[in-house]
């Protein structure tokens, strides 16, 4: 059972270098078959200076980074009981490769609510900034993981 009283709290800032080759295996994961995110000539002739991040390529550093796991352990979350219950992202500029982005996580929201059926779960609300090298934003990602109890 999630704890409730942690709402608010402000995680330790994850560092992720962008790479080309991990834009080009997360398009080929997707289906997404847009040459601007495979080829770095495609996306030139498109208008783009680099190879683009896909729209959802945040997902990339969360879980490569490795904190996703400890934030989960810290909020006493049952991680057999969570269900991924939506993702949203909110671009400021693009994600090249070579960018160096530092996400700070923020648990924004966390409350229990009751099923139609009657059960129980903890909605946990996870909201990451994104700066850039230069210390610009470029995107917000924001979470809802639930936690069925």
């Amino acid at each position: 059972m999630a704890d409730l009283s942690k709402a608010g709290t402000e995680y330790a800032p994850m560092t992720w270098e962008v790479e080309r080759g991990k834009i080009k295996e997360l398009a080929k994961a997707i289906g997404d078959p847009n040459p601007v995110y495979l080829d770095r000539d495609a996306a030139i002739q498109a208008g783009y200076k680099d190879t683009p991040a896909t729209p959802t390529f945040l997902t990339v550093p969360m879980m490569w980074c490795g904190q996703m796991p400890d934030i989960i352990n810290d909020l006493k979350i049952n991680f057999m009981m969570v269900l991924h219950g939506e993702e949203e992202y909110e671009y400021y500029q693009l994600i090249y490769p070579g960018d160096v982005i530092t996400g700070t996580p923020k648990i924004t929201k966390m409350e229990e609510k009751t099923s139609k059926s009657g059960s129980k779960m903890d909605m946990i609300s996870v909201e990451v900034l994104y700066t850039n090298q230069r210390g610009e934003k470029v995107a917000k990602a924001r979470s809802l993981l639930i936690e069925r109890k």
